[in-house]
């Protein structure tokens, strides 16, 4: 009976694990995204970017902060950046989800999905390949 007994007991908690791995975060525009420590040794982080907008365009640079709309077309279009690998000095602080975004990758026939955070500088936003990010534990919610 004891054996029965510890076989259901040892069932139901694999199923719960199972269960509780599959539960799925909703991500929206709005919410608050950790980045996490970098690796020990490392001067930046491996999937995400920072880009600098260093020529503003004439006309103002219109985003939707609610739904995310504009950050793509109004930010990342006109104008020029400076971008680099998103150093260290960004990690254990949250930023808020500023746009998602599916990309469909020419090269590998694979979606890319992206991430784009902002930052205390209006002119700076982070990129993070969403995947990536959550593979490597760069981020978390």
């Amino acid at each position: 009976m004891k054996c029965l007994l510890s076989i259901l007991f040892l069932a139901s908690s694999i199923c719960a694990f199972a269960q509780q791995q599959l539960i799925e975060k909703q991500i929206e525009v709005g919410m608050l995204v950790k980045i996490t420590s970098c690796k020990k040794g490392s001067k930046s982080f491996t999937s995400m970017d920072m880009y600098r907008k260093t020529r503003i365009p004439e006309g103002k640079i219109t985003i939707d902060t609610l739904t995310g709309d504009g950050v793509f077309e109004n930010f990342f279009t006109p104008g020029d950046f400076d971008a680099r690998r998103l150093p260290c000095g960004y990690a254990n602080k949250k930023y808020k989800v500023a746009a998602l975004r599916e990309f469909d990758d020419e090269k590998t026939k694979e979606t890319k999905r992206v991430m784009i955070l902002y930052t205390k500088d209006p002119y700076t936003m982070i990129w993070v390949e969403f995947d990536k990010a959550i593979e490597l534990k760069e981020i978390e919610f």
